[in-house]
């Protein structure tokens, strides 16, 4: 998966337990048209050893990852070289300052270059449980010199997102050529309200229960995303 493949990209999130579960996660996944999947769920030590098990078995699938217990630089200096995409909930963006003016956004961008790490940065911006952000449009903008999806959600884990503001913070992604993802609440009810959205991060929406996915609602949305204009 490049960043130019195509305009929507879909990845099921899997809340990981054990290498057996995850396993089978990423099997529901892939044989229902995902591009890609995030892990997240367990302590960054387990939830790394997890990761190089399923990448022998996946080496060519997209796998990204989000460490809960991990603030973004911490994260980026434990991360493994060959993976696929980074995700926090927190990228510490705050339109309160000027552009120039966000010294920790800057050394995460400063570490992930010197690195050399290939990994897209997806990063929270206006996210669930976070600071409240009261201007859209600008925190966008900020946060487009930063990472490479600017990734917001809904007020809560399965809540669907404002459409107005994920509209504003598109166009602006757009404006400024960078992808916006969104991680919460995405549904195939609701998902052509989210047209502007790059990137669909999904766990509520295609499972059955906490840890498992309904391999049904996966193709469905699946199809639902690669169909969007």
């Amino acid at each position: 998966m490049s960043k130019q493949d195509k305009s929507h990209y879909f990845l099921p999130v899997v809340q990981v337990v054990d290498i057996n579960q995850a396993k089978n996660q990423m099997e529901i996944a892939f044989n229902n048209k995902a591009d890609g999947v995030f892990l997240i769920g367990l302590r960054y030590p387990a939830l790394f050893n997890i990761y190089h098990q399923l990448r022998e078995i996946y080496p060519d699938k997209w796998i990204g990852i989000n460490c809960l217990d991990l603030k973004p630089l911490d994260m980026f200096l434990r991360l493994p070289k060959e993976i696929n995409g980074v995700w926090t909930d927190n990228a510490c963006i705050d339109e309160r300052y000027d552009i120039d003016d966000q010294e920790y956004p800057k050394r995460v961008k400063e570490l992930k270059d010197d690195l050399n790490l290939e990994a897209l940065y997806f990063g929270g911006v206006a996210f669930k449980y976070q600071k409240k952000v009261y201007d859209y449009t600008k925190a966008t903008k900020i946060a487009c010199k930063y990472m490479d999806v600017v990734t917001t959600s809904g007020a809560g884990t399965g809540l669907s997102a404002n459409p107005e503001k994920v509209e504003i913070m598109g166009i602006t992604a757009k404006k400024y050529n960078k992808k916006l993802g969104l991680a919460s609440g995405t549904t195939i009810d609701n998902v052509e309200n989210y047209k502007l959205v790059n990137y669909f991060l999904v766990k509520t929406g295609i499972s059955q229960d906490h840890i498992t996915f309904n391999p049904i609602l996966v193709r469905q949305l699946a199809d639902k995303i690669h169909k969007l204009n």
